[in-house]
């Protein structure tokens, strides 16, 4: 994944202009993507767990990962009922990680991305540089802004532009999930916390977001996010 650095410019303030929508992807796809069947699918929908649909099935991104995560923790022994209750939380967490992925965006978006964030200034340069070192190229400086300029767009596309993203996600053995961020790992706020509080009592499940994130990205055929229909 690229890294983005804290850069000084007019881009901070900018209003982003590029459209982007969700990828759709067919029920086969949705099963090699989520390693979810099809048939197990409609059985959760049946029974309430999943939402209902009408006509042919089609899937993106967010639909996915919500079968992603149900079917992630059947397999550790939780039961869809409890599943359903924070997949949706688990997901839209997931879905902060593959936003950060270059490989979530298809050619057109990163081409579009390039045509926003024009020319980079010399003065941008000369602030890069003093933060991280001559050695970086200005091929280098565009790549930090083309993923910025699409992370920002499938931010807005998703309604997450401002919340924080979560590094990892913890489901407790009395079924409580919690979410913790980079700031919050710590001996005594992340591992103490199996060893001493009381609502440990069992086995606890604790997911990486960014690789979980990574795993649906590297299955996707197609890249998640494209242009929106009529976008220049």
């Amino acid at each position: 994944m690229t890294r983005i650095v804290n850069l000084r410019n007019a881009t901070q303030n900018k209003v982003w202009q590029m459209k982007l929508e969700l990828e759709t992807y067919t029920p086969s796809e949705a099963e090699e993507i989520t390693s979810v069947k099809q048939a197990t699918v409609r059985n959760w929908r049946r029974a309430g767990h999943l939402p209902r649909r009408e006509g042919h099935a089609r899937y993106n991104l967010a639909d996915m990962l919500v079968m992603f995560v149900m079917g992630m923790l059947v397999s550790r022994g939780t039961t869809p009922e409890a599943a359903k209750e924070f997949a949706g939380h688990a997901a839209r967490a997931i879905f902060q990680s593959t936003i950060w992925s270059t490989k979530a965006f298809s050619g057109p978006v990163r081409e579009k991305a390039k045509v926003e964030i024009g020319k980079v200034s010399e003065d941008e340069l000369s602030h890069l540089k003093a933060e991280i070192g001559d050695e970086r190229r200005i091929e280098m400086v565009e790549e930090v802004h083309i993923q910025k300029t699409m992370i920002k767009a499938a931010e807005q596309l998703a309604g997450i532009t401002g919340l924080k993203h979560p590094t990892w996600l913890i489901v407790w053995a009395n079924g409580e999930i919690q979410f913790y961020y980079d700031e919050d790992i710590s001996e005594e706020t992340f591992f103490g916390n199996t060893v001493f509080d009381e609502f440990v009592q069992g086995p606890v499940m604790l997911f990486c977001l960014g690789a979980l994130a990574q795993i649906v990205i590297d299955r996707l055929p197609r890249p998640a996010f494209r242009l929106a229909e009529g976008a220049e």
